[in-house]
């Protein structure tokens, strides 16, 4: 494989860290550093330090900290739209990103990943609506990633529409369409989440070596994870034919058996346990730089 460059470039990021862990600010630092984000697009808030964190210290320490920062440092503006009435409905103003000088967010080690689950909550949910799906607990991540339409004041709970959903145009990822791109340096240490910045650049400078593992559910055709399964057939076949990768296909129900020779991994795609099973829960598990 040849070698590979970031197409964007550091202006267009902010780097997030927990203040109150001293490791994520070295996370956040180095990642600056290696990737030229301005030092002034670096910022730190005082977060708990669990895995977790409720819906009102989510918004109290990181989303509107974070927001009210982007606007104050001038890297975008929220402004109102008038949205023109139809013949069936009225006019509307709508508060959104309107310029934006970011794309991507990136959350450091120390970051809780986590929202839970507030009962206290209450919002006019459609008798349509799953039980399973009438819940308000997220991921920050992705909670994150509609930053921009904050002040849109959308409902929590329940599932929400991907408008981006098989767009392929990447200028249509934008702050200025609602989507703030959000991507995490983390891991079991600090240590770990640092390494991944400089094996993501040894693999940017020397190419991308090893193996592709596809790990298939070989569901029934009729099953609704039908579609899941052809979309990592899919992931496999770019690998192999495209890429030149040697791919290894493990059609089975279950993943890779726990003794299976699993080494240079460059790829891996499959469904996922709820714990780690298979190779993964070796002591250790080669992947490669990148």
């Amino acid at each position: 494989t040849g070698a590979l460059r970031a197409a964007d470039t550091g202006d267009e990021v902010v780097v997030i860290y927990n203040s109150r862990v001293p490791e994520s600010k070295d996370v956040a630092e180095h990642y600056a550093e290696q990737r030229q984000v301005p030092a002034s697009q670096v910022f730190g808030f005082a977060m708990t330090t669990n895995d977790s964190m409720h819906r009102a210290e989510y918004q109290d320490t990181l989303e509107k900290p974070l927001a009210k920062k982007l606007e104050s440092e001038k890297l975008w503006h929220v402004g109102s739209d008038i949205i023109p009435g139809t013949n069936n409905t009225k006019g509307r103003v709508v508060w959104k990103v309107q310029r934006s000088k970011i794309r991507y967010a990136v959350l450091c080690y120390g970051v809780p990943f986590r929202i839970l689950e507030d009962s206290s909550i209450k919002e006019k949910i459609p008798d349509t609506l799953q039980a399973e799906l009438r819940r308000n607990g997220a991921a920050v991540d992705s909670e994150l990633a509609l930053l921009p339409i904050i002040e849109q004041h959308y409902p929590l709970t329940g599932p929400r529409g991907n408008v981006f959903y098989t767009a392929t145009n990447a200028a249509w990822f934008h702050p200025t369409n609602g989507i703030l791109m959000v991507a995490r340096l983390d891991g079991p240490s600090a240590g770990i989440a640092r390494g991944l910045v400089d094996k993501a650049l040894e693999a940017e400078t020397n190419g991308l070596c090893g193996r592709a593992y596809i790990d298939m559910r070989s569901v029934d055709t009729n099953s609704p994870y039908a579609m899941g399964d052809d979309w990592i057939l899919g992931a496999g076949k770019i690998c192999q034919y495209f890429g030149g990768y040697d791919t290894i296909i493990d059609t089975n129900g279950a993943t890779f058996p726990a003794d299976f020779p699993m080494s240079q991994i460059a790829f891996y795609f499959g469904w996922y346990d709820e714990h780690v099973s298979g190779p993964f829960a070796q002591p250790k598990v080669e992947f490669m730089p990148g």
